[in-house]
């Protein structure tokens, strides 16, 4: 499978289908999920899996903290696994053009996550032996275990939506299907990253360091014994912070904002009660049903169920 790069910088991986085709799927999809009768416990379940994998995870919070971070981790699995005669897989380059060509972070920015990512043992370099000027970028095992279990919180969420497809099963398979998966998959990150920042007050969770899991984790404290009332929770900032790896500052000003924009109140001082208001759950709820519709179309991708996807043709790669 060879891979070319739109004029953005983006490594065009989905020649059969366009970008304009799958945002507008993608966008139908959270709808169709959201009016499902089984969505809420599917999205209480998305809640209580993303902080099962990074409650207390310091480095999993750093590398997936935001989109630019990882946009890059995606871009590495989507060059490595796309390699072909004129694609030789990731380079700080190519990685680069792509960050810096969609405006995410800097050259410098990019290239530190790399090291970054190095150093924790999610990606290695190698010669490349077609090139000796450059390194390829390629995933460790670490790193595709890790996108992995990540993936499977949305694809449990799916299942219990629709149990016959066997989402998170397919992803647990073999290596094969997971290349397929991750060659693919960079497109729709960046559809739903696009889409949950210009859903309703969704902003201001998505482009801040760590809110979609600091959501997930407000949510998931909704009608525990601890809590006052149903919708009344204990999100202390000092001990939250410490568990997903952000200052004490950030939660607070996070939450200030988020109170200036009606979604919570803010009833007593360092998060010590926190009242989550109606907008909130549809904050919540627009941002699991994207991940779901997200790993959904990948798994149908990858899995070759085209008449479930908005296909303009059938993909050369992936015809039988």
């Amino acid at each position: 499978m060879g891979i070319a790069f739109m004029n953005d910088g983006v490594p065009e991986t989905l020649p059969c289908i366009s970008h304009e085709t799958r945002s507008k799927w993608l966008l139908q999809r959270v709808a169709i999920l959201r009016r499902n009768p089984n969505f809420g416990t599917a999205a209480t379940d998305y809640a209580n899996g993303a902080v099962r994998i990074f409650e207390g995870r310091y480095m999993a919070n750093k590398v997936m903290a935001n989109v630019a971070r990882q946009v890059i981790c995606m871009s590495i699995l989507a060059l490595h696994f796309t390699r072909s005669n004129g694609n030789h897989g990731a380079t700080i380059s190519s990685i680069q053009n792509i960050t810096s060509g969609l405006k995410l972070c800097s050259k410098n920015t990019t290239a530190a996550t790399i090291d970054l990512l190095e150093n924790i043992g999610l990606i290695t370099r190698v010669l490349d032996e077609s090139d000796h000027r450059n390194h390829l970028i390629q995933p460790t095992n670490k790193m595709i275990f890790g996108i992995r279990r990540i993936t499977g919180i949305a694809l449990s969420a799916a299942d219990k939506l629709f149990p016959s497809r066997h989402y998170k099963q397919l992803i647990e398979g073999s290596d094969d299907f997971v290349e397929r998966y991750f060659a693919s998959s960079l497109h729709s990150l960046l559809n739903i990253s696009t889409m949950i920042s210009k859903l309703h007050s969704s902003k201001l969770f998505a482009i801040s360091d760590g809110g979609g899991i600091l959501l997930c984790k407000l949510m998931s404290m909704k009608g525990q014994p601890s809590t006052v009332t149903e919708n009344t929770v204990c999100f202390p900032y000092d001990d939250i912070g410490h568990l997903y790896g952000v200052s004490r500052t950030h939660i607070r000003r996070l939450m200030k904002r988020a109170e200036a924009e009606g979604l919570v109140r803010l009833l007593e001082d360092g998060g010590r009660r926190i009242d989550i208001l109606p907008p909130l759950n549809d904050v919540f709820e627009n941002m699991v049903a994207a991940h779901i519709a997200r790993a959904q179309f990948d798994i149908h991708l990858a899995n070759k169920d085209y008449d479930l996807l908005p296909i303009d043709r059938t993909p050369d790669y992936y015809a039988v």
